[in-house]
């Protein structure tokens, strides 16, 4: 068996958020591939096979100045959004202060937003810098 550790079996899942029952769009890529992700019953998965180091690229778009919706207290009751749930490599899942502190994301209007909840449009980048699977799990679980 010829196994290599800069190879590695990615998943991204992914929550929906819908307002007027339309969901944001989303497309992942890889390399130059993009794919677009639609959720069913609210998920989506994203899986892909890659090669250590790389940057997963996520656009978010669609989504108008209409589409949080706000009760007379100022509460929001009905939103359009992508959260980021979980990201896993070889199945092993980074950690929640991965996805809460380290996903970096920049608006439309160029603002920087740290966190795995995009109720935004704009782009999202996902640096895996480590070339060795395993190095890259144990930096982030």
């Amino acid at each position: 068996m010829n196994y290599s550790f800069n190879n590695s079996e990615l998943e991204i899942v992914f929550k929906f958020g819908k307002c007027e029952d339309r969901h944001m769009s989303v497309e992942v890529e890889y390399e130059n591939d993009v794919i677009a992700v639609k959720p069913t019953d609210g998920y989506a998965s994203y899986k892909k096979s890659i090669h250590l180091p790389t940057s997963i690229k996520i656009r978010t778009f669609g989504k108008g100045i209409d589409d949080t919706k706000l009760d007379e207290n100022g509460n929001i009751f009905e939103d359009m959004f992508v959260q980021i749930e979980s990201i896993s490599l070889d199945s092993f899942k980074l950690s929640d202060i991965y996805l809460h502190q380290k996903v970096s994301s920049i608006t439309e209007s160029g603002e920087e937003v740290i966190s795995s909840y995009l109720g935004f449009n704009g782009e999202t980048t996902i640096n895996f810098f480590e070339k060795n699977t395993l190095f890259q799990i144990c930096r982030h679980i």
